[in-house]
C-alpha cells in the first residue's frame, strides 16, 4: 500500500484527527460530569441521574431498547461514566494514535474509531451481554489492531532510548484486557475482540487499495469550512443566550446552569422519542 497522505499532523492542526478524537471525548465527559455536580448539588438521587442522562448515553444490551434508542449505536463509544476509565482510554487511544499518525495513517482514525464501534455495538447485543455500556475501549482495541496489522515490526521511538516494538506494546495493553474482562464479563471480551478483527479488516482491505473511510474523508473536505472554530462561536452564542436566561432567575448562578433547565431539556428529548414535546 503506498500512502500519499502527509507526514504526520501537528498537535494543534485541523486535520489532526486523533486530537479532534480526544477532545470529543473530554468535552463529552466535562459535560457529562457538570451535569452529574448539578443533580448532586440539587440534591437529587444519583438513580434518578442516570434514569434521566445516562440512559441517552449507554448502549442497552437488548435490541428492542436500543433501536428506541437508535443514537446510541454512535455516541456510546464517545462516552464515559468513570474518570479513571476515561484517563486510561485516553492515554491508549493517544498511544496507538500515535503510531498510526507516524506511519501517516491519521486520517483512518476516524473511520476505524467510527465503524468498530457500529459494528462492535451490534456485536455486543448479539452475543447477549445482558448489561448496559458506555466507552471507547472497543474502538481504541481496533485501533491498536490496526496499527499493529500495518506494521508489526514499527517502533515507537522514544526520546534517544531507542525504540519499544508495537507488537509488545499490543501485548501489554490485549494482558490488560484480558485480565480486566476476560474473568468477569467475558461477552465483553468477546466483542473486544470483534472491536479488535474490525481494525484487522480495515487495514487489510487498504493494503489491497480499498478504503473503506473514503466516503468520509469526502465528506469531511465537503464540509471544510465547518471547523472547530465555527463550533466554538455557536457554543459562545448559545451560552450568551443561556447566562441571560438564568440571570433573569435570581435564585441562579450564571456559571452552573439551573437543575431545572437541565432536567427539562433531558425530559424534553425523552418525551420526543414516545409522545412529541
Amino acid at each position: 500500500m503506498q500512502s500519499t497522505e502527509p507526514s504526520k499532523p501537528l498537535f494543534g492542526a485541523d486535520n489532526n484527527a486523533l486530537v479532534a478524537l480526544v477532545s470529543v471525548n473530554l468535552m463529552i465527559a466535562v459535560t457529562y460530569g457538570m451535569t452529574r455536580m448539578v443533580y448532586y448539588l440539587e440534591g437529587f438521587p444519583m438513580s434518578q441521574f442516570y434514569d434521566e442522562v445516562v440512559h441517552h448515553f449507554m448502549l442497552s444490551p437488548y435490541y428492542q431498547e436500543a433501536l428506541e434508542k437508535p443514537w446510541t449505536f454512535f455516541i456510546y463509544n464517545w462516552s464515559h461514566d468513570h474518570f479513571w476509565t476515561l484517563c486510561g482510554n485516553m492515554i491508549w487511544l493517544t498511544v496507538f494514535g500515535n503510531i498510526l499518525q507516524n506511519q501517516k495513517a491519521n486520517k483512518h482514525l476516524f473511520p476505524i474509531y467510527v465503524y468498530s464501534g457500529i459494528l462492535g455495538a451490534l456485536a455486543f447485543i448479539a452475543l447477549g451481554a445482558g448489561i448496559s455500556f458506555m466507552g471507547a475501549e472497543l474502538s481504541i482495541m481496533a485501533i491498536a489492531t490496526a496499527a499493529l496489522s500495518l506494521n508489526p515490526r514499527y517502533q515507537l521511538q522514544l526520546n534517544g532510548t531507542g525504540g519499544i516494538p508495537v507488537w509488545l506494546i499490543f501485548t501489554v495493553y490485549f494482558i490488560l484486557q484480558l485480565a480486566t474482562h476476560a474473568t468477569g464479563t467475558p461477552v465483553f471480551f468477546l466483542t473486544l475482540n470483534v472491536g479488535g478483527l474490525v481494525g484487522v479488516l480495515y487495514m487489510y482491505l487498504l493494503k489491497k487499495n480499498i478504503d473503506l473511510g473514503n466516503w468520509m474523508h469526502v465528506l469531511v473536505k465537503k464540509c471544510n469550512g465547518f471547523s472547530i472554530d465555527n463550533i466554538h462561536i455557536v457554543l459562545t452564542v448559545e451560552s450568551i443566550k443561556l447566562i441571560k436566561h438564568l440571570t433573569d432567575k435570581p435564585y441562579t448562578s450564571i456559571f452552573i446552569p439551573s437543575f431545572g433547565l437541565l432536567r427539562e431539556w433531558f425530559t424534553c428529548k425523552k418525551r420526543i422519542m414516545y409522545d412529541g414535546c
